[in-house]
């Protein structure tokens, strides 16, 4: 029994000395190895301004006017308009509510 308690208090010890990490280097000592890290330009993915094609003033002209004018971006609906049904008069000042 003692045989077997000393081998598994072995095989603890050996295994949580395995699983030690190595010693980090001090942050502080100026001549700690430090990994090198690759030059990357903020302007790598930059594209310069480019003006947009300005619309020939005739054409926009003559959109406007088919459109029905600055307010008319959309096209106007097709067929008679009709108003909304009158609601009828409120009973005792609160409808329907009691």
């Amino acid at each position: 029994m003692l045989k077997t308690t000393y081998f598994m208090l072995l095989a603890c010890v050996a295994g949580s000395a395995a699983a030690q990490t190595a010693a980090r280097p001090d942050p502080a000592d100026p001549n700690a190895a430090a990994p090198k890290r690759p030059y990357e330009s903020v302007f790598k993915d930059y594209r310069p301004y480019v003006d947009p094609e300005v619309a020939r003033w005739r054409q926009s002209n003559e959109e406007m006017g088919r459109l029905g004018g600055h307010v008319g971006h959309v096209p106007k609906a097709q067929g008679p308009t009709t108003k909304p049904a009158a609601k009828p008069p409120a009973q005792d000042g609160h409808g329907s509510h009691k």
